[in-house]
């Protein structure tokens, strides 16, 4: 199993490959976003770490509290390989390059936007105050609704 930062650095490292950067808002929506399609297709957590509903948002208290020094400019790959524990397997890199392909031209707050829409797991989560923990079981059903909804297309 991977932890959040595993991720996040892989998706630095995408956008660099390409000459491109990634703001912390990008960045935390891509994280959470591959994790919930990782959910949904594969029935098991992309990585352990806890998410929540914030007034603005899903946020992975502990990436975005290592990465919100960087304000609206880049987060540097060498930041997150201080957290990084794990080598991401070839079938989850192509997993992941997948959602990067997918995703990458969106803003963060485009990806905002998308996690804010009825019926997300933020929406039915966040109570209008606190900081509420999102359950797996949730973010699971979510994208797995969405995998079904889309193949009947």
């Amino acid at each position: 199993m991977y932890n959040c930062f595993d991720i996040a650095e892989y998706f630095v490292k995408l956008a660099k490959k390409e000459g491109e950067g990634i703001d912390p808002m990008k960045l935390l929506k891509l994280t959470y976003i591959a994790h919930g399609w990782y959910l949904g297709f594969k029935e098991k957590p992309l990585f352990n770490n806890q998410i929540q509903a914030w007034k603005y948002g899903t946020v992975i208290p502990e990436l975005y509290h290592v990465i919100k020094r960087f304000g609206s400019g880049y987060v540097d790959q060498e930041t997150l390989d201080l957290y990084s524990e794990n080598v991401i397997k070839e079938d989850d890199k192509d997993f992941l390059n997948t959602i990067w392909k997918h995703y990458k031209d969106y803003s963060g707050s485009q990806l905002s936007d998308k996690t804010h829409e009825k019926g997300t797991p933020w929406e039915t989560s966040y109570n209008g105050g606190r900081n509420v923990p999102i359950s797996m079981s949730k973010i699971k059903k979510y994208y797995k609704d969405l995998i079904e909804e889309k193949s009947r297309v």
